[in-house]
């Protein structure tokens, strides 16, 4: 039964490669004081053994969740909040490269007992095989590579997390079609990421 349960879980994890972003377009920011659904966001470093010291990643983290807020989330609805900033010394989850082909359950596997349910959970790490990784609703969890921090890629993992799977519809946050056109999400997927952001905050 523990197998099946993390075979499932593991189908529920999406990784998306590298070669899925672009340079990306420049996004009008809009912001709001009107939200109808806000969720904190904790970042988790995550450092080699060899240094805990977050600082070489060079994250302005406010600067971040405005980014996130003003060009994806505050012209829904949605608002995301600075949580804690942490650092998560882990060897084999800080060099993927190491786990080529495994990268999903390396991070469902290492970060399990290590993210908190009543937030969203973004672990940041260095440039490696894969851009992002993130489940599926149920597991508020996503893994960022720190180069697209910036990019479409940051609220399409964000999606994955709150629920979201992909779309077929050019231009669509959670699109796989020409990524760097990212931008807009569905009436539909708004009213998902909303409940899932309801059932978090009531966990």
């Amino acid at each position: 039964m523990k197998f099946f349960t993390v075979v499932l879980f593991l189908f529920f994890f999406i990784s998306c490669t590298v070669e899925d972003d672009y340079v990306p377009f420049q996004i009008e920011q809009v912001f709001s004081d009107d939200l109808q659904q806000t969720i904190k966001v904790d970042i988790i470093y995550v450092q080699p053994s060899i240094t805990s010291s977050q600082s070489s990643f060079n994250l302005d983290e406010t600067a971040f969740i405005q980014n996130l807020n003003g060009s994806f989330f505050h012209r829904y609805g949605i608002g995301l909040e600075i949580g804690d900033i942490k650092t998560l010394v882990n060897d084999e989850l800080y060099d993927l490269r190491d786990n080529s082909g495994e990268e999903s359950r390396v991070f469902l596997t290492q970060t399990q007992n290590l993210y908190n349910k009543n937030r969203m959970n973004i672990y940041v790490v260095k440039r490696a095989h894969t851009s992002a990784i993130a489940g599926i609703g149920k597991d508020q969890r996503a893994l960022i590579t720190d180069e697209f921090l910036f990019t479409p890629t940051a609220p399409h993992e964000i999606g994955h997390a709150l629920g979201l799977f992909h779309s077929t519809i050019e231009g669509n946050v959670m699109s796989k079609i020409r990524p760097h056109m990212r931008k807009d999400f569905t009436n539909a997927q708004v009213d998902q990421m909303k409940n899932t952001m309801k059932k978090i905050e009531n966990f």
